[in-house]
């Protein structure tokens, strides 16, 4: 029998975690989507942030929620010098110079990380208390998390939307070629969607402290959380991110409770494995079609 209290509690402790880890992705899936580069970094970029607000909290005494004010136009900064350095070299060569150049940099963060912090555990506890709605005990911390990612969710999409440049950022993704021609300098595009990926992935790990420690070799596991989110989302796609972060997040919440919390990450990678198989011979397209001519038969065959 169900136990609905339990389902609750389990289902709103997922959509919190999972609006922080979608939070740390945007980034990713928005560099991939206009400049169509596999940052294997991504995940040392939002490690090196968790430090930055690790450091601003234990040194000054700064919130980590208040600190992405501070880190975020940092990484944004990090970003706009990182794309001028390195990624502005490989951009036009092969995936496969894209993906060594980050992996470059990947192995220089997280070594750098290693040498300046040690292997020890950090972390940024400030302290936060929690609150229960109608029987659902939620932390103050990851409430506040899951705040910053919908906030950010939707002014990012403002700005990809309601902005020039936002639509000059969107033009850039479907065919530099076709932009060009319109007065779209794509290297000025490339460079400050590059910033706003790192910019986004600063504020993620910022917050992320708040919530779980670091050590260096979290990266891998960020990287690799960021990639089933931004595959599972649809590469390119913020509002994807966002609800397969949240999807994520629920599937986590379960198998920890029910199963293991260390089994988690292999089933929702096992998971990911299973779309891209699904995706690469065409089945997955099989199985909604499929989904749908079942709901479109129930509901009287109506369509939309």
């Amino acid at each position: 029998m169900i136990d609905l209290g339990l389902w609750a509690q389990l289902v709103t402790n997922g959509l919190l975690t999972g609006g922080i880890l979608a939070l740390m992705a945007m980034g990713l899936t928005l560099v991939f989507g206009v400049m169509d580069i596999v940052n294997v970094a991504h995940g040392t970029y939002v490690l090196l942030a968790m430090y930055l607000a690790h450091v601003l909290w234990a040194f000054f005494g700064i919130d980590p929620f208040v600190a992405t004010l501070v880190v975020g136009p940092v990484f944004f900064l990090f970003g706009v010098v990182s794309e001028q350095v390195v990624i502005k070299r490989v951009i036009d060569e092969s995936i496969a110079a894209q993906v060594f150049a980050t992996l470059g940099l990947l192995w220089i963060f997280q070594n750098f990380a290693q040498l300046l912090f040690g292997s020890a555990p950090r972390s940024a506890g400030a302290g936060y208390g929690g609150i229960s709605v109608l029987g659902v005990d939620i932390q103050e911390v990851r409430l506040y998390g899951f705040v910053v990612a919908i906030v950010l969710t939707g002014i990012l999409y403002l700005f990809l939307y309601r902005t020039k440049i936002g639509l000059a950022i969107r033009a850039t993704a479907q065919s530099p070629t076709l932009a060009r021609p319109f007065g779209v300098n794509i290297d000025r595009i490339y460079t400050l969607t590059f910033g706003l990926g790192i910019g986004l992935a600063g504020v993620g790990g910022s917050v992320l402290i708040a919530t779980r420690s670091v050590v260096p070799i979290s990266a891998n596991f960020l990287l690799l959380v960021a990639f089933v989110i931004v595959t599972l989302g649809g590469l390119g796609s913020i509002t994807g991110a966002l609800t397969a972060g949240l999807g994520i997040g629920v599937i986590d919440s379960f198998i920890s409770y029910y199963i293991s919390p260390s089994l988690a990450p292999p089933i929702y990678f096992a998971l990911f494995i299973a779309v891209l198989i699904l995706r690469s011979t065409g089945r997955g397209t099989m199985i909604r079609y499929r989904i749908n001519q079942l709901f479109a038969g129930r509901t009287g065959g109506m369509s939309h």
